[in-house]
């Protein structure tokens, strides 16, 4: 969702609150992540002097990621609370506004990419695979043998 600092402005005087769905598929290549549900945000705004915006948000949705031991679809829940600061000015910690608008998809995105585990195992997982039966061929490599033949 995109506001210019202007529309912000103008809507704390009426209404600071904000609710709306996003779809985040195009953020999903070359991620693990397999399918997301709509993305649904709500939370407040408040601005200091015209020059700082606080947006309190509320982020939940469902994100769909393989299992690591059976690679089955395993469904994550996401419920994250984040208070996010834009200013006019550069500072630490806080997101600097380029130019007048402030975008918070970008932001959305990231909150979710740290949330997201980085394994998650499906429920019975392992009791689908047999460890103990399960045997590896022990295969010797030499790197160098074929480089015999052209050292004679």
């Amino acid at each position: 969702m995109k506001w210019t600092t202007y529309e912000l402005i103008k809507l704390e005087n009426l209404d600071n609150e904000l609710d709306f769905t996003v779809d985040i598929t195009e953020f999903l290549e070359g991620t693990d992540i397999i399918r997301a549900t709509p993305i649904h945000v709500t939370g407040t705004f408040e601005i200091y002097e015209q020059e700082e915006f606080l947006f309190d948000l509320h982020i939940t949705g469902t994100l769909t990621l393989p299992c690591a031991i059976t690679l089955k679809d395993v469904e994550y829940p996401l419920d994250i609370e984040t208070e996010e600061v834009f200013t006019t000015y550069q500072d630490d910690e806080t997101i600097r506004i380029e130019g007048i608008t402030i975008d918070l998809l970008p932001i959305i995105w990231s909150n979710i990419i740290l949330d997201k585990p980085m394994r998650i195992v499906s429920e019975g997982a392992y009791d689908e695979v047999d460890f103990e039966n399960t045997s590896f061929e022990e295969e010797t490599i030499n790197a160098f043998a074929d480089l015999k033949k052209y050292t004679k």
